[in-house]
C-alpha cells in the first residue's frame, strides 16, 4: 500500500465509508484497511452520506463526488476514461466481432464490425506502411 492509497483510505474514512467499500474501491484487502484504521484512529466512524454519494476513478482511483439525479460518473476526467478503454478493450458490449489477419506479422487479431483494421497495432501499421525504412 502506498502514500496515496493511505491519503485515499482517511478521505473515504472521512466520508463516512465502511472498510469493504473502501477496500473494493481500491482494490485493497479488507483486513490492510481495518489495520491501517486503527493504527490511525479511524475506525468506528458513523456513515454520513449515502453509499452512492462517493465514489473513485476506475483509472486513477481519485475520489468523485455524485451528483443526485445525474447519471452516475465512472472517471474523474476525459483522459481517465480514454486510457481505461484502450486498455480494457474486451469490456465493449459489442456481439460481432470477427477475426482478422494483420497483413505485416501475421498474427490473429479480433477487431469489431465496422473497424477496417488491417493491423494489429500502429508499429505493423508503419512497418508495413513505410516498408521498414526501405
Amino acid at each position: 500500500m502506498n502514500n496515496s492509497d493511505k491519503e485515499k483510505i482517511k478521505k473515504l474514512r472521512q466520508y463516512g465509508l465502511g472498510y469493504k467499500r473502501v477496500a473494493k474501491m481500491l482494490n485493497i484487502s479488507v483486513d490492510t484497511v481495518k489495520s491501517f484504521c486503527r493504527k490511525n484512529n479511524l475506525s468506528g466512524m458513523m456513515a454520513k452520506p449515502k453509499l452512492d454519494e462517493v465514489d473513485c476513478c476506475r483509472q486513477c482511483g481519485d475520489i468523485m463526488m455524485q451528483v443526485e439525479k445525474k447519471k452516475p460518473l465512472k472517471f474523474c476526467k476525459d483522459e481517465c476514461r480514454k486510457l481505461w478503454w484502450q486498455h480494457h478493450r474486451s469490456e465493449l458490449k459489442k456481439k460481432k466481432a470477427c477475426k482478422i489477419i494483420c497483413q505485416h506479422c501475421g498474427k490473429e487479431v479480433m477487431a469489431y464490425r465496422y473497424e477496417n483494421r488491417k493491423y494489429c497495432s500502429h508499429q505493423c501499421y508503419c512497418a508495413e506502411r513505410f516498408k521498414e525504412g526501405k
